[in-house]
């Protein structure tokens, strides 16, 4: 009685330390600057608003739907319209639906690997410390489709456990199966038999039959749960998908990827890698380490993690990519290097707790476990250390010189001339505690509410074009645009809007190619005043009747509204005549 009291206490005592650090992503910023920071690329630009609208339909709101690009997407073009947790967005604010879903994933991904480690004999310690970095790892991208990575773990600790579900078991695999994502997360089963295989105990048979009935229920669920996004490609009429056409990178570019994909290194010089150090602080040492294990277990999954890095590597082959653009159909449509990489996280500690059975954790424990509590550290601020940064160090306080003086050597990674500068900038000057925080990646400051209140007052129910802004700011705030940024809409319309931008993608050849061969973004691609070619006259075609610009504009065809609108300095309205 008194080892269980004892168990308890200390996984309890485990449990709380480790959710705590957790907790400190949402914590730091909070109680440093009283706002939440969202990570900027897709998620701010495209996919909260896209749930923002899938709220409003589930609210009744039918005309939302509108909003988008000249009224012409569907509702079945939306990714997750279909998935049970879109609900929060109907049944709270959106900003406050975001972080719940995140914060519930998160957690999710934590007691479903907790519950396989320590089915598989793992210490307390390790399966608190594993769980915790495997939830750090779901960056808010992936918490955001869904279950399937996250749930994953409990789906293998079912198959280990090999026992016949009851009532609860199913219930959670329908639920787990309703909110995954079925074109990032296709790995799910094949990985599922995979691993649970691996990891079926010596003396136990592997259960077949298990496997099939989770496998079924799995996929029946998955298929209802994205049908909309099954009809559109089967039965709609084609979408932009069908026009990708994807560009090989050179073979020693691709080696390069291949390589460092084994430990989220960035295949190319970039300014953030702050974003990419936690990842890389847990998965090299776990890989070098791995390496002198001796164990046969870590090997095979070793074996596996090279597999899921040679999968994308082979995707991204001249050959292949030939073949997949001179391919019609779905599997021209499919992102294919998108999704086995999604796996890293759980194999590594996978790795890691077998690892932990053999004698060579403890010449290294010393080593390894400081850089594994440095990586779960550093995931906690790798989003919100540059905005932070940026207002602690007055930033925003510094003229336009001095802060393009310092992007421009951010950028080019000279660290130390950046150190420099900062406190050069700082001289004779204290830093300002009391000036409000502004930032691109929060929910105020990145969709402008009150400027946009102003523009809205102004276009009424009238449909706008944006000039270097992200249109989708618009639809945030009830504005109807002809533009956006979508995971899915009909070609038809891509071809339509390329008739406005026509002029201007002849400026920019990688935007040319990026439009042609990609068009995710329905974008007037407008970043130098100097050169704005949009034909305006196509764009009223289409329904366009204002144009909301980031800088002024001069031409024949269109009136000013307001300049510097609402006292911003970089909102300009006019109307199409």
């Amino acid at each position: 009685m008194h080892y269980f009291f004892t168990k308890e206490k200390e996984e309890l005592i485990f449990h709380s330390i480790f959710l705590f650090i957790l907790s400190l992503y949402y914590l730091i910023p909070y109680f440093l600057v009283g706002q939440l920071i969202v990570e900027y690329n897709d998620i701010l630009e495209k996919e909260i608003v896209s749930n923002h609208i899938i709220g409003r339909l589930y609210r009744g709101d039918i005309e939302s739907i509108k909003l988008f690009l000249a009224g012409e997407i569907k509702w079945y073009f939306l990714w997750g319209v279909l998935k049970p947790l879109s609900l929060l967005y109907a049944l709270f604010e959106t900003e406050v639906a975001f972080w719940l879903n995140d914060i519930f994933v998160k957690l999710i991904a934590y007691i479903s690997l907790f519950k396989l480690l320590r089915k598989l004999d793992c210490s307390i310690f390790n399966a608190t410390l594993i769980a915790c970095l495997f939830a750090c790892c779901l960056t808010q991208l992936q918490t955001f489709l869904g279950l399937g990575m996250a749930a994953f773990p409990y789906l293998i600790y079912l198959m280990v456990k090999n026992k016949n579900p009851n009532i609860k078991h199913y219930f959670l695999i329908i639920f787990i199966g309703l909110n995954t994502d079925l074109v990032r997360h296709a790995s799910i089963v094949p990985m599922l038999f995979l691993l649970s295989y691996i990891l079926c105990p010596k003396y136990q048979k592997y259960n077949f039959k298990l496997f099939f009935e989770i496998s079924v229920i799995l996929l029946f669920f998955v298929f209802l749960s994205n049908a909309n996004l099954i009809y559109s490609q089967l039965f709609s009429e084609p979408s932009h998908r069908a026009a990708w056409m994807q560009e090989a990178p050179d073979f020693i570019t691709n080696l390069k990827i291949f390589f460092g994909s084994f430990f989220s290194f960035p295949a190319t010089t970039d300014s953030y890698w702050f974003h990419h150090l936690p990842f890389v602080l847990y998965f090299f040492p776990v890989f070098v380490i791995s390496l002198f294990s001796r164990n046969r277990t870590v090997y095979i999954l070793l074996l596996i993690v090279f597999l899921i890095c040679l999968f994308p590597f082979v995707t991204r082959l001249e050959f292949f990519v030939s073949l997949r653009n001179s391919s019609e159909g779905l599997f021209k449509t499919f992102q294919l290097d998108a999704t086995a990489l999604l796996m890293l996280p759980i194999m590594y500690g996978l790795i890691f707790i077998n690892i932990t059975k053999s004698e060579i954790v403890n010449k290294v424990k010393y080593l390894i476990y400081p850089l594994l509590f440095l990586s779960l550290i550093t995931f906690q601020i790798r989003v919100s250390i540059v905005p932070l940064g940026k207002h602690f160090l007055s930033f925003n306080s510094l003229n336009t010189e001095q802060q393009n003086l310092l992007k421009k050597i951010f950028h080019n990674m000279e660290y130390k001339s950046l150190v420099k500068e900062i406190a050069k900038s700082n001289t004779n000057r204290t830093l300002y505690p009391n000036q409000s925080f502004k930032s691109s990646y929060t929910f105020k400051d990145y969709y402008n509410y009150e400027n946009y209140k102003h523009i809205k007052s102004l276009v009424g129910n009238s449909r706008t074009i944006s000039i270097g802004l992200n249109p989708m700011i618009a639809v945030m705030n009830n504005i109807k645009v002809i533009d956006g940024y979508h995971n899915l809409y009909p070609l038809s319309y891509k071809l339509k809007f390329r008739k406005i931008i026509e002029k201007q993608l002849d400026y920019y050849e990688k935007k040319k190619k990026y439009y042609d061969g990609w068009g995710n973004r329905v974008d007037t691609f407008v970043s130098d005043p100097k050169i704005i070619r949009i034909n305006f006259l196509q764009a009223k075609l289409l329904g366009a009747e204002y144009i909301i610009s980031k800088y002024p504009i001069s031409n024949q065809i269109i009136v000013p509204i307001c300049k510097k609108c609402n006292g911003s300095s970089e909102l300009f309205l006019y109307k199409i005549n």
